[in-house]
């Protein structure tokens, strides 16, 4: 953020349709954001980075804490080298998942950017994970000790550095964000109440909000982006998505991510 200088020419195609789509879709509509991924590619991810990680967490735990069962059933310290043995496999379980979650946003990044065009222009994500890993361990610890009033500010943290990462058409500096975390908070808090209350119904009222100010607070190029919210019209991905993922214990996870981006790209303009 702040790191790169503006670049020098070769913007590219000005904002509009890419070549070979003038008339398709709507207009005004999913013009200017397009997203083509696709849920194979990303399952690999998924299972390695995030799967993978959690599975070897609990399995490490689940060795120490059988250590500290049967040395206390031989010895009979009243609990103490139990509870020490459960409490280092708790750590190394806390690290596992802490790992692959950074590890799997780094990659996610990747794989999202460079499915992404803007303006018709290829993007990519130049972010590592040592750097990603500062930023969502202080959001972690301050959302943690905020009771998770802080999370605004801390999606508004992780979008500036994100986009201060991304090259369009191999040039720095020309995705920026600009959101208002105190704008979100009281859509955010709402949010989540309404979510809880509805037994997640209101899920897609809630993201079509978060998409809009996500969207309306970038910027490419100092020219700012719409977003059309349709949460009716959203329900039917979003359902979808929850229930295929349960039914399938969350392989279908990915493929439904990919949708959903899919769908909030198109109404991007």
């Amino acid at each position: 953020m702040g790191a790169y200088a503006p670049p020098q020419g070769g913007y590219g195609p000005p904002p509009g349709p890419p070549m070979g789509m003038m008339g398709a879709g709507v207009p005004g509509i999913g013009q200017r954001v397009m997203f083509n991924g696709d849920g194979g590619k990303l399952f690999g991810t998924y299972l390695l980075f995030a799967i993978v990680p959690a599975i070897v967490g609990y399995f490490v735990f689940g060795i120490f804490y059988g250590i500290g069962m049967a040395i206390e059933a031989a010895a009979r310290t009243g609990g103490f080298i139990m509870m020490a043995l459960s409490f280092i496999g708790m750590l190394a379980l806390f690290a596992a998942v802490l790992t692959g979650s950074v590890l799997f946003s780094n990659k996610f990044y990747g794989f999202y950017y460079e499915a992404l065009q803007l303006d018709g222009q290829p993007c990519q994500y130049t972010g590592t994970p040592q750097e990603l890993a500062k930023v969502m361990v202080i959001n972690a610890l301050l959302t943690a000790v905020t009771c998770g009033i802080y999370t605004p500010w801390a999606i508004v943290k992780t979008k500036e550095y994100v986009h201060s990462r991304v090259l369009v058409n191999g040039q720095p500096g020309r995705l920026t964000f600009h959101g208002d975390p105190a704008s979100l908070l009281g859509t955010y808090i709402l949010g989540m109440i309404l979510v809880y209350c509805t037994f997640g119904i209101y899920g897609p009222w809630f993201a079509n909000n978060i998409f809009a100010f996500m969207w309306e607070n970038t910027k490419f190029d100092g020219r700012n982006y719409q977003f059309r919210k349709d949460p009716g019209g959203f329900f039917g991905t979003y359902l979808l998505t929850i229930i295929l993922s349960m039914l399938t214990c969350n392989i279908y996870y990915p493929w439904g991510i990919c949708n959903i981006l899919k769908w909030e790209a198109e109404r991007v303009a």
